[in-house]
């Protein structure tokens, strides 16, 4: 016997989820992603107890356990429809394939389902979920019932000794409107083909995710980046689109800030003018990244020359650096560890940058520091490969 919830269908949602950021930053998206979370969790939760517990129950209480799990599936699957506007076409009463698994079932029992008013397969459910959870104790909402009738169960039915049916389950209803007490039953692998066919769905919402993010993309590839622009304002439009698309823009921001840089050295002008040289040179195949929405590639293009780092570098180097660009991004030039990030980088001047750039925390900002850092990093790395 095959597994009875295929878990792939709910990874293949998740995955869609996870492809993309636009669920949690767009504005018209973002309202769903909280559901969308929800849903993916509890199901996750659901379909590990329904498929360990796949067989027909044997006692009242496993039948409980597996309706309530079942209900949240179903219920999980009519969110997410909602959710993404999609249409349940087992929703439509004129369709024949809303009648699949419980049509034998209401017909077999005439007194509870007149034919003229024979329930969805979904509005069966409904229904039995009302009797078997007795939820409330009685149940007098089906549109298939008589006037004023009200209908309650005692108990669910999960061993039945007197049935030609395979498996039976279901439960004993009394009825304002019945003379005596019925019972009704139907073959357990029916209900399970049912919730099934409900999980099933799941697909139709993974493709409407799928749809939504390609639109997107669409509309992304559609909006150029401008060429032959000033190395600034190329790596603003190239921020502007990143942000459009709720990328990170943090290496953009650090490429742009080493552009803006004033330098207060003179001579470290040449070594900077060179390393920004580098930079632009990279900025068409940087554009060629943005416009085909490879955004990794793009990252690494800026990654390989602003955070390059020697293969061979003094003791404690590379803990200097780390905490130069951790604690000089903070904005509060008093706090203790910006000025520890100012003592690393006077150490990382001493064993390595001097080579290079010459480095005063003293009169030297923030940006200016980073900037002397990278160049030197940089040039030392070129060289240890050429030798």
């Amino acid at each position: 016997m095959g597994v009875f919830l295929d878990k792939s269908i709910c990874y293949r949602f998740r995955e869609s989820i996870g492809e993309t950021k636009i669920f949690v930053y767009d504005e018209g998206l973002k309202n769903h992603y909280n559901l969308f979370c929800v849903v993916m969790d509890r199901l996750d939760s659901s379909i590990e107890y329904l498929n360990k517990n796949s067989k027909k129950p044997k006692t009242e209480n496993d039948f409980l356990f597996f309706i309530t799990h079942s209900c949240i599936v179903l219920d999980a699957v009519k969110q997410l429809f909602q959710s993404l506007n999609l249409t349940n076409t087992y929703t439509d009463i004129n369709n024949a394939n809303s009648y699949t698994y419980f049509k034998d079932t209401c017909t077999a029992y005439p007194r509870i389902f007149p034919e003229d008013k024979l329930p969805t397969d979904d509005k069966f459910f409904e229904y039995f979920r009302s009797l078997s959870m007795a939820h409330p104790f009685e149940t007098s909402r089906p549109k298939f019932f008589k006037k004023n009738e009200i209908q309650y169960s005692p108990w669910i039915i999960v061993r039945s000794s007197f049935s030609e049916l395979k498996d039976p389950v279901g439960a004993r209803i009394y009825s304002n409107q019945f003379e005596d007490i019925q019972d009704l039953k139907f073959p357990f692998e029916r209900l399970k083909g049912y919730i099934n066919s409900r999980y099933l769905l799941i697909d139709e919402a993974t493709e409407k995710i799928h749809q939504i993010v390609e639109e997107k993309r669409g509309i992304w590839k559609k909006n150029k980046i401008p060429r032959q622009l000033p190395p600034i304002q190329t790596l603003e439009e190239i921020k502007k689109r990143l942000k459009e698309r709720y990328e990170e823009t943090y290496t953009v921001d650090s490429a742009l800030n080493c552009f803006k840089v004033q330098l207060t050295d003179i001579n470290n002008q040449s070594i900077v003018l060179n390393y920004l040289k580098v930079i632009e040179d990279l900025l068409p195949s940087l554009i060629d990244t943005i416009d085909m929405l490879n955004h990794e590639r793009s990252e690494d293009l800026l990654y390989s020359v602003l955070n390059t780092r020697p293969k061979s570098m003094h003791q404690m180097a590379d803990y200097q650096l780390e905490k130069i660009f951790m604690y000089l991004d903070i904005s509060d030039e008093t706090s203790s560890n910006y000025h520890w990030g100012l003592e690393q980088a006077e150490d990382f001047a001493e064993g390595l940058g001097n080579k290079w750039v010459s480095i005063n925390t003293d009169t030297m900002n923030a940006e200016e520091i980073k900037l002397l850092v990278r160049v030197a990093c940089y040039f030392e790395k070129k060289e240890q490969l050429n030798n």
